[in-house]
């Protein structure tokens, strides 16, 4: 948010539903600008670009390009699927230009160029279409085994006077794109056919436009994905028209949209709608949409609660569909990651807490969304549910009553098969499954009517089996591996975040095991936490052995431990170190460089954004979200 380090303009109280203005020749953006809708996703620049892999050495993307250098930008997401940029170029033009996607994978760029001086301008302009067809690399930072990508073949051709068409036959896709001037389709007639193998498509519509001094013209690029090869001739209708329609409504829907906390709330909410819905999700951010949903009616404007109660049903009724109906299962359980198309993407890899989110997910929906319990009970007809419980009573060990895991939720190999925040996890999806099922007069099987019995089990077995002491911990706590017979690993990863939720959900209920709880978190948010703990600067906290730094879910366990103890100076600490870690857009890496704040890992994840902003809903509503507001901090200056 330009040059300025925002301490001192919080101390005046900066507005964040204002756009973050950037002075490119100092500062960028510390990721890409991302919008998207119904699975069609954008990474644009600071220019209004599409842009992903050469943003780092500032090569323009494909799309509107005005080709003078400017070096001052506003940019402000106001929507899932709208961006609105505002530049100053050197010829005294001033560009407003409007990224958006609509239906059926069509998205444009509307721009609008002000000549500003008292002279004539003559504007240069390029639309840029060195694109590259193909699917997505599906990497991973854990790489289960990598899947060849189609052959690169990129072909463009005339589809008419004013539209180019790029397809690539070995996927079965294609792009189409034309460009209106002034509300004009452009005649482009200067660009010739080219095929490209394996690489980039090096093509460019270039023009000028004379300004009037005062005047202002108007461009308006559209583009269109579509899932076929075959050439089409009502790819779309007039730029203009998609655009008038898809103007946007920039009144305010959040209330109190100025404040950090409601911009972090608003803008990872609109993150996971825009980006990760395909109708694909992490079930574990699922959860802030579920809460926003609870609370929608004390977070946005009435008039907006319709639309967002829509997006979030059609978005988490999806995901239910896909995960319990398409998602394949070849070994009985589900796999730790998916191709989109539901195939398994790694190898038979059992994780035991991915058993459970596509349960507790299932108990949300029917607890949120009580009007479609035919749904739910749709679901529970499909015999997914029977299917898992099946999996994990033939997995459980006889002689320690506890449940083996192939992998921590982090992906990483285990010294002992049992782990404990994947057991916390499963003693709540057994209880809420049970519940589920009562509330919903669901009848019960036997696999159903002994899950409480079975959760109360669980919780004993676990609690006795975990129980441990460790040489930096005065008080005995629960350790993060077992074999059931003795032997622990005392440790804390900031992917256990089950185990920070121990006493909210009320699997840590005695006194011995709330203390016992407690010297866990302890040990976990201290130096004593070797392998997990990052303590190498002023933005240290608890990480992961998969990838180093300081994790923003570490962060997050931080304030959900100081907020469940009501710890004043712990909420401040751990919101400081939030606000510092939160990227331009308030988003959240994976990790961060525990001196700087300065992302390390996956700009782009969605989980630790999720879980804060949910936090900061129960603060809002039990008063603590004003200790956060309270509390200078830092927020990166992009």
């Amino acid at each position: 948010m330009g040059g300025i380090t925002i301490e001192a303009e919080l101390q005046h109280g900066i507005n964040f539903s204002q756009p973050s203005f950037f002075d490119l020749r100092t500062h960028r953006p510390n990721k890409t600008i991302d919008i998207g809708r119904d699975g069609l996703s954008l990474s644009l620049d600071a220019k209004g670009r599409r842009m992903l892999q050469w943003i780092q050495n500032d090569r323009p993307g494909f799309g509107l390009d005005f080709g003078v250098p400017g070096h001052l930008v506003s940019i402000k997401i106001i929507e899932t699927n709208v961006a609105l940029y505002h530049m100053k170029l050197v010829n005294h033009v001033d560009v407003s230009l409007t990224a958006h996607i609509s239906a059926q994978g069509s998205f444009v760029q509307d721009a609008r160029a002000t000549n500003t001086s008292s002279g004539c301008v003559l504007l240069p302009y390029a639309l840029g279409v060195n694109v590259s067809l193909n699917r997505a690399s599906y990497g991973q930072l854990t790489e289960g085994g990598p899947i060849a990508l189609p052959p690169g073949c990129n072909i463009l051709r005339k589809s008419g006077p004013n539209t180019l068409r790029v397809y690539n036959p070995n996927l079965g896709a294609q792009l189409s794109t034309s460009l209106d001037i002034n509300g004009q389709p452009l005649v482009i007639d200067s660009v010739e056919d080219q095929d490209a193998s394996e690489a980039v498509l090096d093509v460019f519509v270039k023009g000028k436009v004379c300004i009037l001094p005062g005047e202002t013209a108007t461009f308006c690029a559209t583009f269109r994905l579509i899932p076929d090869a075959k050439e089409h001739t009502d790819v779309f209708q007039s730029g203009m028209a998609i655009s008038k329609a898809m103007l946007p409504n920039a009144k305010s829907r959040w209330k109190r949209d100025e404040i950090l906390t409601t911009y972090v709330l608003r803008r990872n909410f609109e993150y996971i709608l825009a980006n990760c819905v395909v109708p694909i999700s992490e079930s574990s951010t699922v959860r802030l949409l579920l809460e926003t949903h609870a609370n929608i009616t004390d977070l946005v404007y009435s008039e907006f609660v319709p639309h967002y109660r829509g997006n979030i049903e059609s978005a988490v009724r999806g995901h239910l569909k896909w995960v319990f109906i398409h998602a394949k299962r070849p070994h009985g359980f589900w796999h730790r990651s998916y191709l989109a198309n539901g195939q398994p993407k790694d190898r038979s890899i059992f994780q035991l807490d991915q058993q459970c989110y596509p349960l507790l997910e299932l108990c949300d929906y029917a607890e949120h969304f009580p009007s479609q319990v035919d749904f739910v009970k749709r679901i529970v007809d499909a015999g997914v549910i029977h299917e898992i419980l099946a999996v994990l009573a033939a997995k459980q060990d006889k002689q320690t009553r506890l449940w083996p895991t192939d992998e921590t939720p982090g992906d990483d190999a285990v010294q002992y098969p049992h782990h404990f925040s994947s057991h916390i996890l499963m003693w709540r999806t057994f209880t809420r499954l049970h519940q589920m099922f009562l509330d919903l007069a669901i009848p019960l099987n036997e696999q159903i009517s002994r899950l409480e019995v079975m959760a109360a089990q669980l919780k004993n077995d676990t609690v006795r089996s975990f129980t441990t002491t460790h040489s930096n911990c005065s008080r005995p706590l629960f350790a993060y591996l077992t074999d059931g017979n003795g032997h622990h690993e005392c440790y804390h990863d900031g992917n256990d975040v089950p185990t920070a939720f121990a006493y909210d959900w009320g699997f840590a209920s005695s006194a011995s095991e709330i203390t016992t709880w407690r010297a866990t978190m302890d040990f976990a948010l201290s130096p004593a936490n070797a392998k997990g703990f990052c303590d190498e600067g002023p933005y240290g906290g608890l990480g992961s052995v998969h990838s180093p730094g300081a994790w923003t879910l570490g962060y997050f366990q931080e304030l959900a431990y100081a907020a469940s103890s009501n710890n004043v100076i712990a909420m401040q600490g751990a919101w400081t170190k939030i606000a510092a870690a939160m990227q331009w857009d308030g988003t959240f890496p994976e990790a961060v460089d525990p001196k700087t704040a300065q992302c390390t890992s996956k700009a782009w994840f969605s989980w630790p954004g999720a879980m804060i902003g949910a936090l900061l809903i129960h603060m809002k509503k039990n008063g603590q979200e004003e200790i956060l507001l309270q509390t200078r901090v830092k927020v990166k200056p992009c």
